[in-house]
C-alpha cells in the first residue's frame, strides 16, 4: 500500500440459519464510501464473493471481516464473536475533529481512533466526543443513551460512523438522533453500546484510571 493510501472496511454478523446480517445496508454503505474515494466497487461481484465464503463457515456465528481496495479487490476473513456483555470503557482525553470526512467512513486510515486508544493504555475502546463538547460514538461502535424515556443516539453532524444496526433502529423508530453534550451521560438512566455485529451491549463509563 503506498503511502496516503487506504482500504474501505466493513464486518458483518454472519449466522448459519440467517446468513449475513444487514448485508444490504452493508453493501450500500460500501458503495457509498466507494464512490465517495473513488474506489472501484461492484456490489453484485461483492454479494456473490461474500456468498460463496459463506459456504466454507463453519456452523457458528462468525464476524466476517470484508476489505475492499481501491482497484476493486476484495478480501475476507472470518474471526471469532465478542460476547454482547457488558461494556467498560472511559472518556477519551481529547476531542476529535467533527469535520473529519475519515469518522463518517469506515476505512483502514484509523489515527484518530489509534491516538484515542494510545491515551487510555488500560482501555480496549474509548468513548469520543468532539471540538463542542459533544458525544459522538466508540472506537467500534455507536453509542445510544436512555434519557427521560427516549433512547438517542448522536446525530452523524456530531462526527461519528453512522452504523448500519445504528441505521435500521432510526428507521424503526426505536431510537432517534440528538446532540448529546457530555453532561447527559449524568442524568443518562441507561447506556448502550450498538453495532452490527454484537448488536444490543449494556455500556457503563469508567474514570479511566
Amino acid at each position: 500500500m503506498t503511502p496516503g493510501e487506504f482500504e474501505l472496511f466493513e464486518a458483518l454478523l454472519w449466522e448459519p440459519a440467517a446468513g449475513y446480517f444487514l448485508l444490504e445496508r452493508h453493501l450500500a454503505r460500501l458503495a457509498a464510501s466507494a464512490s465517495h474515494f473513488a474506489f472501484a466497487c461492484d456490489p453484485a461481484a461483492v454479494r456473490a464473493r461474500l456468498a460463496l465464503f459463506a459456504e466454507g463457515l463453519p456452523g457458528e456465528p462468525r464476524k466476517v471481516r470484508l476489505e475492499l481496495s481501491r482497484d476493486g479487490s476484495v478480501f475476507l476473513e472470518h474471526v471469532d464473536l465478542k460476547p454482547s456483555t457488558l461494556v467498560q470503557l472511559p472518556l477519551a482525553c481529547d476531542p476529535v475533529d467533527s469535520r473529519d470526512e475519515f469518522l463518517r467512513h469506515k476505512t483502514s486510515r484509523r489515527a484518530v481512533y489509534d491516538a484515542a486508544l494510545r491515551a487510555r493504555p488500560g482501555a480496549s475502546d474509548v468513548l469520543l466526543w468532539n471540538e463542542r463538547g459533544e458525544l459522538t460514538e466508540t472506537c467500534a461502535g455507536n453509542v445510544v443513551l436512555e434519557l427521560d424515556g427516549r433512547r438517542v443516539t448522536p446525530r452523524a453532524d456530531s462526527g461519528l460512523l453512522p452504523g448500519t444496526f445504528r441505521a435500521e433502529l432510526l428507521e424503526r423508530g426505536e431510537i432517534a438522533e440528538a446532540v448529546v453534550p457530555l453532561k447527559a451521560l449524568e442524568r443518562a438512566s441507561r447506556l448502550f453500546f450498538v453495532n452490527s455485529v454484537r448488536r444490543w451491549c449494556p455500556l457503563a463509563v469508567t474514570d479511566g484510571s
